[in-house]
């Protein structure tokens, strides 16, 4: 039997854990994490608990090579450890490397959001699966790779005080790509999160001053930030 969203790439299925197995809503959250910062920790399980409370499982999905993003400069076993540690404080969360397991079997090529959500679905699994976007990745979704396969799964987290629905969805009838109906879709899918002050970029470019590196920087978990001088990241 065909699939019904063919998988382009070769993979080798990583399974997901009982938990995530068992629960009721499933909120997968991809991303280069790199590193990790204090959004990345907190915003998935502030919008998991506003759609299903406590019983929504955060699965965290580290992107092995990001069509729309440069390689990362942190090396993947890095970037697994960094998320790790900034997650330790937090419950109901684990990590799925299905894109990190894959890319050697596709050696220079991107990790397509497509392929991973259908190998998400292949696996049949009981309750509801949702990806989370923050509402730049939204006005975008047209230009993702076969974005129609997935779209209507996805959650946009909206930044209480710095973004509005309203103006999102006229935002996104500008683009003149989506109808009324789809609008309406993506009109039921906005929740509103915390806003929170953190740029992997910035971080980034902080770590890259031999002064500021050992200070604090706003967003970076400090445990974190010993682990990038542990093992001298981001020089």
């Amino acid at each position: 039997m065909a699939l019904e969203h063919p998988i382009e790439r070769d993979f080798v299925r990583v399974p997901l854990s009982g938990e995530a197995h068992d629960s009721t809503w499933r909120l997968f959250f991809g991303g280069s994490f790199d590193p990790p910062h204090q959004g990345h920790a907190k915003l998935p399980r502030a919008v998991a608990d506003r759609l299903d409370g406590s019983g929504t499982r955060v699965i965290y999905v580290p992107a092995a090579r990001s069509p729309h993003k440069p390689d990362p400069p942190a090396a993947d076993e890095h970037r697994l450890n960094m998320l790790g540690i900034a997650l330790q404080n937090l419950g109901g969360w684990e990590i799925w490397t299905q894109e990190l397991r894959d890319a050697p079997l596709n050696p220079g090529e991107p990790s397509y959001w497509a392929d991973t959500w259908a190998i998400l679905a292949e696996m049949g699994l009981p309750g509801e699966n949702r990806f989370l976007i923050g509402t730049d990745q939204a006005l975008s979704m047209h230009r993702w790779h076969r974005y129609d396969e997935f779209w209507r799964d996805a959650v946009v987290m909206l930044r209480e005080g710095a973004d509005d629905a309203d103006v999102l969805i006229e935002e996104l009838r500008r683009e003149d790509v989506w109808g009324e109906a789809d609008l309406e879709h993506w009109r039921g899918r906005v929740v509103a999160a915390p806003l929170i002050q953190a740029s992997s970029t910035a971080i980034r470019a902080a770590l890259g001053d031999a002064e500021r590196r050992r200070n604090p920087i706003a967003g970076l978990d400090d445990r974190v930030q010993k682990y990038i001088l542990d093992n001298w990241l981001y020089n």
